[in-house]
């Protein structure tokens, strides 16, 4: 047995099992000492209101520990002070009359896997557009259509994956409807309350001094503005704060800047001085072409300050030739901050000075928060927003509320117990097939090991378990008996004229992988025209099961074989 055992670790097929197998436990597993409840939702006018935040996480309220809503419940007509224990900001004190807490809450599980909504329920949101007086209803629906297409893009780029757009209408008037799974409310507003106009603005002080004129310049030209009767004009139109007004610049610094048009807005104006912005990327001009989103386009690092830690997330845009114009001509000889907004809200702030007078096409958007997962967190929303453009209507809350679900954790269990019988049935039937006790073990590793890849994959891309995918996973598990027994049969096969020599047993571990492979290449296509011409859960069963199969030609078939031969 030992030496069996050593001439297994001395094979790179098993060490690549293993290896895959662990990584797969750390994806599963990323949390392996998560305790308390996540904040899912906290009412408006909720005692808890600005002490704790949505994603923030509970462990105990007045040294009772919380472990699920129905504990929190206790406190629920509860009047006087609770010590609420958080990991983040310690105990935090809150203050309730009996009314109610007002907040939800979820287990924090120590597995990170999305399910479906109808393992745990999801999100409803019922959402009125606010169309123009003039629309018909054809053209109201074009607009709900265009709507709904920029939603299902901004949302699948923050990785909400398995989401129910519906469009509703009838005398009551036109809504639309969105049904997503495990979300977060908080994120479910911030994502679909955003019209999405991004705008960047590089701000200019003018000050006039003793004088009545002040000039700015751009390019190779001046802009005179006149202070008179204690206003400020330009073009003999006054300007005050909020206003706006264009130039155009003829000529720049460098050659492509010709007949450029810049907007100015006024920000600030006193008695000798005014604040002048200038307008250089705008999402209504579609200047924002393409947002990166991964490698080293997109990042998240760990920073220090004055002795404190922080994450910063930077990601790439791809701006328009004008845009990239815009920016070179207004940072000649102007090192300044760049403020980024996001439907009039300020996002971050860029510095300039390395950059300037620059043609610059991919400028990068920056931004930080206290956590790892916050940095994150932001950084998908910024460039779902970013990416899926500004929406056609502006957009109406009515209603949000939250969906049971219909099998919930008594569906996971017995999936599971399934699961486990199903492995335990196959071994006994290879068994009683083959009469050989040390084919069990490997069978046994083989099938455990496939589903946890399975898994493991799931939780790194994100990708929802619903009833689908565990069908998937099944399908997988017959797929790799199909093969184990294949491969065992053609392994202990025994020929008359040639007995059991290494050679012989190692072509016919060759053929039967060649059946093996044959066989995984056709699911592979079948299960490919799947996932691209089906919707809904036919796409989870799909993907679930190529995961499984490549995951057993790749990995587990080649390290079962090789088991074979040595146990054999």
């Amino acid at each position: 047995m030992k030496d069996t055992i050593m001439n297994l670790l001395d094979e790179w097929r098993i060490w690549v099992l293993i290896a895959v197998v662990a990584l797969s436990l750390v994806a599963l597993f990323r949390n392996p000492f998560a305790s308390g409840v996540e904040v899912s939702n906290i009412d408006d006018g909720s005692p808890f209101s600005g002490k704790i935040q949505e994603g923030d996480r509970i462990v105990s309220i007045n040294g009772k520990p919380i472990e699920s809503q129905k504990d929190l419940m206790e406190f629920e007509n509860h009047q006087g002070t609770l010590n609420v224990q958080t990991p983040g900001q310690g105990v935090v004190i809150v203050q309730t009359d009996g009314t109610g807490l007002g907040i939800s809450v979820e287990k924090k599980s120590i597995v990170k896997l999305n399910f479906g909504m109808d393992l745990v329920g999801g999100t409803r949101v019922l959402l009125e557009p606010q169309f123009e007086e003039d629309l018909n209803s054809t053209q109201k629906g074009r607009v709900m259509d265009e709507t709904i297409t920029t939603l299902e893009t901004r949302l699948n780029v923050f990785g909400l994956e398995e989401m129910e757009f519906e469009r509703l209408s009838g005398a009551a008037g036109d809504y639309i409807q969105i049904e997503a799974a495990g979300i977060e409310r908080s994120v479910v507003r911030e994502l679909l309350e955003r019209t999405g106009n991004f705008e960047a603005y590089i701000p200019r002080n003018v000050t006039f001094g003793n004088g009545t004129e002040a000039d700015f310049v751009l390019g190779e030209e001046k802009y005179t503005l006149t202070r008179k009767d204690s206003g400020i004009y330009y073009n003999d139109k006054v300007l005050e704060v909020n206003d706006t007004f264009t130039v155009t610049v003829e000529e720049g610094h460098v050659d492509e800047i010709k007949d450029l048009n810049v907007t100015f807005e006024v920000w600030n104006k006193t008695d000798d001085s005014i604040t002048l912005a200038a307008l250089i990327y705008t999402s209504e001009d579609e200047d924002i072409k393409h947002v990166y989103k991964s490698g080293q386009d997109a990042y998240v690092r760990e920073r220090t300050d004055k002795k404190t830690n922080f994450y910063e997330f930077r990601f790439k845009l791809l701006v328009s030739g004008e845009g990239a114009k815009r920016f070179a001509l207004l940072t000649e000889g102007q090192p300044n901050l760049m403020h980024l907004f996001l439907d009039g809200e300020p996002v971050t702030q860029l510095g300039t000075d390395q950059l300037e007078g620059q043609v610059v096409r991919e400028p990068w958007i920056t931004g930080s928060r206290e956590t790892k997962e916050q940095a994150l967190e932001e950084m998908a929303r910024l460039q779902s927003v970013l990416d899926s453009g500004e929406l056609p209507v502006e957009l109406k809350q009515v209603q949000m509320d939250s969906i049971s679900p219909r099998l919930g954790e008594e569906m996971l269990r017995s999936s599971l117990i399934a699961g486990i019988g199903a492995v335990l049935a196959i071994t006994i039937l290879i068994f009683l097939i083959y009469r050989r006790v040390e084919i069990i073990v490997p069978v046994l590793l083989t099938s455990m090991s496939e589903v946890l890849i399975i898994l493991g994959v799931a939780s790194l891309i994100n990708w929802t378990i619903d009833l689908a995918a565990i069908a998937g996973v099944i399908a997988a598990i017959g797929s790799s008996v199909d093969d184990q027994i294949v491969i065992t049969s053609e392994t202990i096969r025994k020929e008359e004229e040639d007995k059991k020599t290494k050679y012989s047993m190692k072509r016919r571990i060759k053929r039967a992988f060649f059946i093996v492979f044959t066989a995984a290449a056709t699911t592979i296509m079948a299960m490919t025209v799947l996932g691209f011409v089906g919707i809904g859960m036919m796409r989870g069963f799909a993907i679930t099961t190529i995961i499984g199969v490549l995951g057993g030609v790749l990995v587990t078939r080649p390290a079962y074989g090789r088991m074979l031969e040595e146990v054999l």
